[in-house]
């Protein structure tokens, strides 16, 4: 009895520290979040003006122009947008608490694989992560947060389908658990396949005693949690699957060249931040791959041995799998052709960001299992700790959130479009022609009183025409502004010298030393610009 009640109060306590670590972790991203302004990108404006039209009566399955990425993030916001209005805090207030069930979910997960020490340490490491996690799994993307937490629900029940010491009833239940997660990610984001495909292995192998009938529960399950999915591909039938056939604008690069860029670009900045940040030195940042990758090259091993009970073995054969399988099938996948690109920008850090779900969970148990191996090593292991926290609190401080927070295709996005949404009132503008890093934050500041759209990304780069009826608007519309991003004291504008060109009269101006908006006095066809109306930078 009293070593029950021993055991209880341990498992109290690691629930406990678990919950103060999603206390934490809100906290710190919460600062973040104030210090950048609530900055977003216009990947995130996208999803609030789909809030607003699902506010407007709009009922969209995917979002626009990605027939393979569920709304389930707009849904979520709409209560939000109802209770508090359509503002840049309300965007972000999803996957910040999003960011707070991922730390809660991946302590579950490492307790449920190795033991309630190991559960409290990776909520710790998880709450007080590299600023790349802290951010990216901020971002209003529409399945980033989602899918680690989706992801990590997953692998928990799955953990507790294969369990011998459960009873069948709870078996059960975790199986259809895990079919309707399953159902749902699939429908939100395919990056869930990183998940799937350890989960299928596992059940494989310790799930064969389960009752036939109940794999039928499970699909069913599946089926309910994906009928969006389902439903959207019967109506626009098989849009999903077409879409992927379509090699849009694939980079073909070979298996070595993604590898290399995995090993080299990815792996640093996945334990640090983007370059463009501002971040740590070299030999902090390998210090930090040591402990996180290395703790996830651990966990290969210690899903057949190690100084851990036998009875959760399966559960971490789940996370060696599944860390095994993230970069193998990011390497294959071709997706990783798009981080070859000749900006240097970061194409690609979100499809990676899901190894978070296991290296937090490596690190911990490399740090636990050092400190248990001899008595001398527990101060080592604690320093070590104390270091990758604070190696991180660090690059948190000496991150410009600003730039952080800033889409990593358009880097230029202005630090605030007031000027320019008070000059197009002024004059009466509700039309404009512009860089989409600016449409749609315009649009979304405006609630869509201000139309914008990039008519070269559309037309001419042949890029994903997110809302049809806007360009259409903007093509109607009486009056029209081109807003274009400059540099301060730029003088050699393409677009303006295009116009001046075109013999059609219009004036100049700077609304912000970054901001220049012309507006012809005459119609003006896009075409006709040529070039000019491409990426300056």
């Amino acid at each position: 009895m009293r070593s029950r009640s021993a055991r209880n109060l341990f498992r109290d306590r690691a629930r406990l520290a678990i919950a103060v670590c999603v206390l934490g972790g809100l906290a710190l991203r919460l600062a973040l979040l104030i210090h950048a302004g609530w900055r977003y990108d216009y990947d995130e404006g996208m999803v609030g003006l789909q809030v607003l039209r699902i506010q407007r009566g709009a009922h969209p399955v995917f979002h626009p122009g990605q027939p393979y990425l569920g709304a389930l993030e707009s849904y979520l916001i709409v209560p939000l947008f109802a209770l508090f209005g359509a503002n840049a805090v309300t965007l972000k207030l999803v996957p910040w608490l999003l960011s707070g069930a991922y730390v809660g979910t991946t302590g579950w997960l490492g307790m449920r694989a190795f033991d309630r020490q190991v559960g409290a340490l990776t909520a710790v490491l998880a709450a007080f992560g590299p600023v790349y996690l802290l951010v990216t799994g901020m971002k209003t993307w529409g399945a980033t947060a989602e899918t680690l937490v989706l992801g990590n629900l997953a692998l928990i029940a799955a953990s507790y389908v294969v369990d011998a010491d459960r009873s069948l009833d709870a078996r059960i239940r975790a199986l259809a658990l895990l079919g309707l997660i399953a159902g749902i990610a699939f429908w939100v984001s395919w990056l869930f396949v990183f998940y799937a495909l350890p989960v299928a292995v596992v059940l494989i192998w310790r799930g064969r005693d389960l009752p036939r009938r109940m794999w039928a529960l499970a699909v069913l399950a599946f089926l309910v949690g994906s009928a969006p999915f389902w439903a959207y591909n019967v109506d626009h039938p098989l849009a999903t699957f077409r879409y992927f056939l379509d090699e849009r604008g694939a980079v073909p690069a070979t298996t070595g060249q993604v590898l290399d860029h995995l090993v080299n670009d990815l792996g640093p900045r996945l334990v640090s931040g983007d370059p463009a940040w501002g971040r740590l030195s070299w030999p902090a940042i390998w210090w930090l791959q040591l402990v996180y990758e290395g703790g996830a090259a651990l966990l290969v091993l210690w899903a057949v041995c190690g100084p851990w009970v036998p009875e959760r073995r399966p559960a971490r054969a789940l996370l060696a799998l599944f860390a095994l399988g993230v970069p193998v099938i990011y390497v294959l996948s071709g997706w990783g052709d798009r981080a070859l690109n000749a900006y240097g920008f970061d194409a690609t850090g979100r499809y990676v960001l899901m190894l978070y779900s296991a290296l937090p969970i490596g690190a911990a148990a490399a740090l636990i299992a050092l400190g248990r191996w001899r008595p001398w090593l527990r101060g080592l292991a604690a320093a070590a700790v104390t270091s990758v926290i604070a190696l991180n609190l660090l690059g948190v401080v000496r991150a410009d959130p600003m730039r952080a927070f800033t889409s990593p295709y358009y880097t230029r996005q202005p630090a605030t479009l007031e000027p320019l949404i008070a000059f197009l009132d002024q004059q009466g503008i509700t039309a404009v022609w512009t860089d989409v890093g600016i449409a749609h934050v315009l649009m979304f500041e405006t609630h869509e009183r201000i139309v914008a759209a990039d008519w070269y990304d559309i037309y001419a780069a042949k890029g994903l025409l997110r809302f049809p009826d806007v360009p259409v608007e903007i093509a109607q519309a009486d009056r029209v502004a081109f807003v274009e991003t400059i540099l301060p004291g730029q003088t050699d504008v393409p677009i303006e010298q295009a116009f001046a060109a075109s013999g059609v009269p219009y004036a100049a101006i700077r609304v912000t030393p970054d901001l220049l908006v012309i507006v012809p006095f005459a119609p003006v066809d896009p075409v006709s610009l040529g070039d000019a109306m491409g990426y300056q930078f």
